[in-house]
């Protein structure tokens, strides 16, 4: 079994963060796993549309938009991808949340980054 992860975050150490908290994961469950990483919603859509992502994880809050346009992008190219967002103020977003299957509190908590991830990605 094979994932394809996007990570979409403004700060590079969130996401060299992340991407290590998911390999980590993908190892312990024995799966195997590619990651494309975006730093704006630029990017991010660009990426999208020349991929099929399983998975995506976003900051909510970007220099050039919100999490809420990618995950409009997301769903227009593949309504199956799994979409994770992220972001210091959950209580700011409530209003989005039917966008997201999952919705992740920053700072990261290891154990519950891990949990949550693996049930988003529906690896049992």
């Amino acid at each position: 079994m094979s994932k394809k992860i996007l990570i979409i975050d403004d700060v590079v150490f969130n996401i060299e963060f992340e991407a290590n908290l998911l390999q980590s994961l993908m190892d312990e469950l024995n799966v195997q796993m590619q990651i494309d990483t975006a730093i704006c919603v630029k990017d991010a859509v660009a990426l999208i549309e020349k991929n099929d992502y399983h998975a995506m994880i976003i900051d909510m809050n970007l220099p050039d938009g919100s999490g809420v346009d990618i995950a409009k992008a997301a769903h227009k190219k593949n309504p199956k991808s799994y979409l994770a967002g992220i972001t210091i103020f959950p209580d700011a977003y409530e209003d989005v949340h039917e966008h997201f299957d999952l919705f992740l509190k920053k700072p990261i908590v290891l154990e519950t980054y891990k949990e949550n991830f693996s049930r988003l990605l529906q690896i049992d």
